[in-house]
């Protein structure tokens, strides 16, 4: 049971991981299309 629930938390880590670098990168892509939004990210 302990190595199962430390699966599912290690895979909800993982699943944000991807979701943050997802978002970032659609953001990205938004602010090339929308220049007015690029003020909102500042890298």
């Amino acid at each position: 049971m302990k190595q199962q629930h430390g699966g599912v938390k290690l895979s909800v880590i993982v699943v944000s991981i991807v979701l943050m670098g997802v978002s970032a990168w659609f953001n990205q892509a938004n602010a090339d299309e929308q220049p007015q939004q690029s003020t909102s990210q500042v890298k």
